[in-house]
C-alpha cells in the first residue's frame, strides 16, 4: 500500500463480510443509489493517480441481482478505475439472498457510509512525515548539494521543514492537494506536530487532543521532557489540566506567553532599524503607505 493509499483511506469498524468472493466485474453493469454518499472529485483524481502507479488495491463492495450489481462501498475507487479507461474493477461480491430483506440491504449501505473513524490530526501528521522521509529517500527528491544536505539548515528547523514542505508538496498535483489537504502549510504543520517525542505521540493517540492542531502544536513547541509532563496532566485522572496551556500554567506556574503575530514580530524589527533602513522600507511600500494614509483621512 502507497502513502497516498494510506492518507486516503479510513479505519473502518463495520464488520466485514463472512462470505462472498473477490471478482473482476463490469462497471457499467453496477448501479449506484441515488442516495449513495456523493464523491468528491478531487479524492476520485487523487485515487487515480495513485492506481495508475500501483493499480486496484482494494476492491468495492457490491451486492450480486441477477446480470447486475448494486453497489455497497466503493464509489470514489469505481470512478477512478473508470477514468483510467477502464471496463472492470475488482469487487467484493455478495449474493442478494444472504439479506433478509431490502432493508436490511440498505443499512449495509447506511453503515458502509458512515460507521468509521476518520484519520486524527495526529495520525495524518505522523503519516504524512514518515511519507515524506520515504519518499525523499527512495525517489531522491532531496538531492546532494541542497542546503539542508550540505548541512546549513538544522533537521528540525523551521527553515528546514519549510523546504521539506516545498518539495513534498510539489510531488502531489493540485486535485490531490484538495482532496488529501496536503498544500504546503499543511504539511509543515503536519511535520511541525509529528516531531512530538515518539513516546508521547502513542501515549496521546486516543486523547482528544489528538484531534485538535492547535494543541498539538502547542504540545510540539515544547521540549520533550516537557511534552511529557503536559501529557501527564492531560491524561491523569481526573485529568490535572484540560488544554496544554493549562498544563504549562500547573507546571511553571503561569501562563505561557503568547506567540506574537507576524506584524507584531515584524515591528519589534522595524523600532530596531536605523533611520536610512526605515526609510528605504517606506520608498518600497509607498503605494501601501499611502492606501493606509487615504482610509485614516476618510
Amino acid at each position: 500500500m502507497t502513502a497516498v493509499s494510506n492518507l486516503a483511506r479510513t479505519v473502518n469498524i463495520v464488520p466485514q463480510p463472512t462470505s462472498g468472493s473477490v471478482r473482476e466485474i463490469e462497471i457499467a453493469s453496477i448501479d449506484v443509489s441515488p442516495t449513495h454518499r456523493k464523491p468528491d472529485q478531487d479524492w476520485v483524481v487523487a485515487l487515480r493517480e495513485d492506481m495508475a502507479r500501483i493499480g486496484q488495491h482494494t476492491p468495492i463492495q457490491v451486492v450480486e441481482f441477477g446480470e447486475r450489481f448494486r453497489l455497497i462501498k466503493g464509489l470514489r475507487r469505481m470512478l477512478a478505475v473508470e477514468q483510467l479507461g477502464l471496463i472492470h474493477v475488482d469487487a467484493f461480491v455478495q449474493s442478494a439472498s444472504e439479506f433478509s430483506s431490502e432493508a436490511a440491504l440498505r443499512m449495509e449501505q447506511i453503515s458502509a457510509q458512515i460507521m468509521r473513524r476518520e484519520l486524527s490530526v495526529l495520525d495524518r501528521a505522523v503519516n504524512v512525515a514518515a511519507w515524506r522521509s520515504i519518499y525523499e529517500t527512495t525517489a531522491g527528491v532531496i538531492r546532494p548539494g541542497r542546503k539542508a544536505i550540505r548541512g546549513k539548515l538544522a533537521p528540525n528547523s523551521d527553515e528546514a521543514l519549510d523546504e521539506h514542505a516545498e518539495i513534498f508538496t510539489g510531488t502531489f498535483s493540485e486535485a490531490a492537494q484538495r482532496a488529501l489537504g496536503l498544500n504546503k502549510d499543511a504539511v509543515k504543520r503536519y511535520l511541525r506536530i509529528a516531531r512530538i517525542d515518539a513516546a508521547v505521540i502513542d501515549r496521546i493517540a486516543l486523547h482528544a487532543i489528538a484531534d485538535n492542531q492547535s494543541e498539538l502544536l502547542a504540545l510540539a513547541a515544547e521540549a520533550a521532557d516537557r511534552q511529557a509532563a503536559i501529557a501527564d496532566l492531560l491524561l491523569s485522572q481526573p485529568a490535572g489540566a484540560s488544554s496544554v496551556a493549562g498544563a504549562i500554567y500547573v507546571i511553571d506556574g503561569k501562563l505561557p506567553t503568547p506567540a506574537l503575530a507576524p506584524w507584531e514580530r515584524f515591528s519589534q524589527r522595524f523600532t530596531l532599524m536605523k533611520e536610512p533602513d526605515q526609510e528605504r522600507f517606506f520608498d518600497l511600500h509607498a503605494a501601501a503607505i499611502e492606501r493606509w494614509l487615504a482610509k485614516r483621512s476618510n
